[in-house]
Order: structure tokens, then sequence, then C-alpha cells
């Protein structure tokens, strides 16, 4: 939900055979001519700064989570619980009995590795090796006698058969450890190749929140925002993902438009109870620094379209342009206005 930029103007002066005349609404509408009186309230023009800000409304989350998959086929006999932290190099889901690895790394294990095979995706199982701390080869683009030996002693450590190879079925890469924030199968379940079997988020904390797709340009990638959580305490953030998703048909109807989702990476660690707790996420939109400034309830809407401004004890209208509206406020431009300039308000 946005938070409203332009409060509404109470007060009207109407312009008309050379002269000027101030009608006010009441609560009803109603309208009533009102004589000149020589004291009302009246407020200062200031100098200052001014900021619009748009406000949605999140929640604390680890961000959106990795589907993880498997290439083996047959029957799950352990798998993690929700909750549970993986780190690369857990073996926490086994189909069959013979565990399946997480091991850091972008590239899927598409393929079995052993002596003789060269690519990218050995230079990934190596350097996943040795993240482990088995050596005794380098990490390039070729699987190695060298590199089998250190296969055995982790196979060993495993409790698997030691054959030097790697299979397909044996690995599964992922960007990161995390949390398994839902299972899609449970034990006993048959699995076949490519079947999803958790989904893992990260352990960073994000406020996630969804917006239309029209205000994209307010939110690019690595802009600066604020996150309000529910207690009260202020954190500072930075867009870190956005993508454009289909909005939920049966809950937005038929024809819902796509919406934005985002993920607000923050500054600082929040306590995990925060997390699934809403939050307001603040976006600067426009600034103006060093302007003239009066209160929204000064404005007088002119019957010839603008707006003005009455002068303390005159009865004199000053024709003023507008700019930007915040908090109340109003950024204004007028001849003869200056800071410190008194004028009237709303109530006069």
């Amino acid at each position: 939900m946005r938070r409203l930029l332009w409060p509404a103007i109470a007060v009207a002066a109407i312009l008309s055979a050379g002269a000027t005349t101030l009608v006010v609404l009441d609560a009803r509408g109603d309208t009533a001519e009102e004589e000149p009186e020589a004291d009302f309230p009246t407020a200062v023009v200031e100098l200052g700064d001014i900021t619009a800000v748009e406000t949605w409304k999140g929640t604390l989350d680890h961000g959106t989570p990795a589907t993880i998959g498997t290439a083996a086929s047959g029957t799950v006999t352990r798998l993690p619980a929700v909750g549970d932290d993986l780190a690369v190099g857990d073996t926490e889901i086994y189909v069959d009995e013979q565990p399946v690895v997480l091991l850091e790394g972008v590239i899927p294990m598409y393929r079995d590795l052993g002596p003789g095979d060269k690519g990218r995706d050995v230079e990934q199982l190596e350097r996943g090796l040795a993240d482990l701390g088995y050596d005794g080869f380098t990490v390039d683009r070729e699987f190695t006698w060298y590199t089998a030996e250190a296969v055995r002693r982790w196979q060993r450590d495993l409790k698997v058969e030691k054959t030097g190879t790697v299979g397909a079925d044996a690995v599964v890469f992922v960007a990161e450890g995390g949390r398994v924030d839902r299972l899609h199968v449970a034990v006993g379940d048959t699995v076949a190749a490519g079947d999803a079997v958790l989904d893992l988020s990260g352990p960073e904390v994000f406020a996630s929140l969804e917006v239309e797709v029209s205000d994209l340009d307010l939110v690019e990638t690595g802009t600066e925002v604020l996150v309000l959580p529910a207690d009260g305490t202020t954190v500072a953030g930075t867009v870190a993902r956005r993508e454009v998703v289909e909005a939920d048909a049966e809950a937005e109807g038929e024809e819902a438009e796509p919406v934005a989702r985002i993920e607000v990476a923050l500054a600082e660690p929040v306590p995990e109870e925060q997390i699934g707790s809403p939050v307001s996420v603040e976006v600067v939109v426009e600034r103006r620094e060093d302007v003239l400034l009066v209160p929204v309830s000064a404005l007088l809407a002119l019957s010839e379209g603008g707006f003005g401004l009455q002068l303390a004890g005159q009865d004199a209208i000053v024709v003023v342009e507008t700019g930007l509206f915040a908090d109340g406020k109003v950024e204004i431009t007028g001849e003869g206005l200056t800071e410190g300039t008194e004028v009237g308000t709303a109530g006069r």
C-alpha cells in the first residue's frame, strides 16, 4: 500500500469580477462567504528539503527458495526435516540408502565423471572436493588418476563403494547451503531422475514484497531502501533481486495482471523469531533540496486554475507554482515569496 502524497485541500479561493472571494468548505460541503478577519491561523514559508516516499508492505523471509532435485531413481530412505540447516558436504538425502551429497556449484551434475573426462563440470567437482579437505590433485578441467584417488578417499568416508568415479546420481550442486523450507517427497516415496526433493533457502534474510510492474523503475537492482520491522526499528536495505511473475489467478481473479516480486537484502541481521513477520519498505522516489515550503493547508485553489497563498494580514493573493508534495508540505515558488514570509492556512 502506498503512502498518500497529496492531502486534500480544504480551502478554495474564487477570483471573479476583478475581486477575490474566499470560499470555505464546511464538513457538509456547504459554502459561506467569509468576511476578512484581522487574526487567522498562519504559517511561515520555510526553506528546506522535501522528500517523496513510496511505501509497500512486505514480509521478512529467507528469499525465494531453490528447488533441489536428484538424478537418483529409487526409494527415498532418509530426508532432513523442514527447518533443518543443510551445509555443503552434507548427506541428508538418501535414495536406496545411497547418499546424495550437496556440493557448491552452478553447473548441474548431468553426467558420470571419471578418469579422462574433461570440462567445467570436472573443475567444479574438483573444487568441491578440495573445499571439503580432499587434496593430492590439481583443480583444473581434467579428471586424472590423482582426482580418482581423492574421490576414493571421499567415498571411503561416505561409507560407499570406492570406485574412484562419481555418478550423476551421487551429487547435487547448489549455490550455497541453507534452510529446508519444504519437502516434496517423504521417506518411502519412489523418485525418478529429475524429481524435486526439497526446497532450500539461503541463510540470508530478505524483506520480500510485490509491487505493480509499472513501479519497477522505482526499485532497480541496487536501489537503497529503508525496512521498518514491526518492532519499530529501522534497517537499511538494498534491492537484491526482482522478477516479474504471474499473479495468483485464484486469489486475484482470472484477469489478474502480472506483478513484480522484489527481494531486499538487509544491511543488518534481524532475530530469527522475526522471520515471517510483516514489514514496511520505504523507497525515496523524489527529493528537492533548498526549496520554499508551506503546509498544504495554506494553498488556495483558484477559480481560473492553479493555487495561491494569502499573505498574512492582507487581502492579497500571491499565485504560486507547486512542486513536490510530501508529509503535509508542498514545494512552492511565487513572486515576492521568500523564507520567513507569513501566509494564512486553513481555518482562516
